[in-house]
């Protein structure tokens, strides 16, 4: 899941409601002046001369925005970009106007002043897009640096209580058992060591979930969900997939994101609760007819150190945040139609640099936001 409150401005808002992204319009601007300049003069070398290199710097303008906008760079970041374009046009701009004022001077001249003072910009406004593209991507280094703090921080603060209480367990039933001989004691402390290690290693799945994912590849929605359904210890609990769609994932994470799923509403629920997945308008959900979450907890449930259960780690969730991050899912946590949990997983927007690059833009078709052609399919339920 990625953190967008911070970005939820009024630039980004008004980045949103720009009918074209200002980067490629003056991207495009620039290389249609040239291209009439060009045209005009009959492509006279003088004017191939002159306008080749903006001409490539206004057209590498255009592309590199269309990159941002392909790797689902934020609107707040493409701006960024934008104005270090800007800048940069205007810096060269200057400088040029300074020169051919010099030029002025010394009674020699130029010919096409504004031209060439348009043509310097250009070029200034290639370098600027560089520089911008720059410091996004150290901006996104510092984010995902300080999220790694944080990361650091809760599992210190997590490990400390949830390990607190099952080693005290096994420390007072030694002493007993020392004290008194009797073995049963002994039994006490076995089950706390094993509430320790399994606490220890859901400790370091949420660790190893991190932010990156490798080895993606296609897998069918109920394919994996029905597989990690199969890990579960489910008792009478049941499961039920609707719809399909093809998900670019992980799979071993992915199917522990579903398994921690399962675990939670079948803890959390009756002992016949019934679990269902399937895809919706731009994701898929996991749902069951379980209590449900309350609305001041939903905001809460995915955090380290959260449990209403009082033998739960309080990782279970926090692990499905993990994988879902490692994505780049964001994770709506609501109400099911029984009135029970449902947690939607849709693809956010990624900051530049994160994952693996394999992520796919939305796209708008007319009828609903869509990751690829193939995430596509007429049987969703609406998110």
């Amino acid at each position: 899941m990625q953190r967008v409150a911070d970005e939820d401005d009024w630039i980004a808002d008004l980045g949103d409601q720009l009918p074209v992204s200002p980067l490629s319009a003056l991207g495009l601007f620039l290389s249609a002046i040239i291209g009439i300049r060009f045209a005009l003069e009959r492509g006279t070398t003088r004017v191939l001369l002159e306008s080749i290199f903006p001409l490539v710097a206004a057209t590498a303008v255009v592309f590199a925005d269309r990159w941002l906008v392909a790797r689902n760079v934020s609107v707040r970041d493409r701006l960024t970009v934008f104005g270090y374009g800007l800048g940069g046009f205007l810096a060269a701009s200057l400088v040029t106007a300074l020169h051919l004022y010099v030029l002025y001077l010394e009674e020699t001249g130029a010919k096409a002043p504004l031209y060439l003072l348009l043509m310097g910009g250009t070029v200034g406004v290639g370098a600027g897009t560089v520089a911008g593209i720059y410091e996004i991507r150290q901006r996104a280094a510092v984010r995902e640096a300080e999220r790694q703090s944080a990361r650091l921080e809760e599992f210190a603060s997590v490990v400390s209580h949830d390990l607190r209480n099952p080693l005290g367990v096994a420390q007072g039933r030694l002493r007993a058992a020392f004290t008194t001989g009797e073995a049963h004691h002994l039994e006490e402390v076995d089950a706390a060591l094993a509430r320790m290690d399994e606490l220890i290693e859901e400790t370091l799945s949420v660790a190893r979930s991190g932010t990156q994912v490798e080895d993606t590849y296609d897998v069918p929605l109920v394919e994996l969900a029905s597989e990690a359904w199969t890990g579960v210890e489910t008792g009478e609990a049941t499961y039920e997939a609707v719809g399909n769609r093809t998900l670019e994932v992980d799979p071993k994470r992915a199917k522990q994101l579903f398994e921690n799923l399962y675990r939670n509403a079948i803890e959390h629920g009756r002992e016949d609760v019934r679990v269902r997945v399937g895809s919706c308008d731009g994701g898929f959900f996991v749902a069951d007819d379980g209590p449900g979450i309350p609305d001041a907890e939903r905001d809460e449930v995915l955090e380290h150190g959260y449990s209403t259960a009082e033998e739960g780690s309080s990782l279970g969730l926090a692990i499905v945040r993990a994988i879902a991050d490692a994505h780049g899912w964001q994770i709506a946590v609501t109400e099911s139609e029984d009135g029970g949990a449902r947690f939607e997983f849709t693809r956010g927007e990624l900051p530049l640099g994160r994952g693996t690059g394999q992520q796919r833009p939305p796209r708008d078709d007319g009828r609903t936001r869509r990751w690829t052609d193939r995430w596509w399919t007429d049987d969703l339920d609406r998110c």
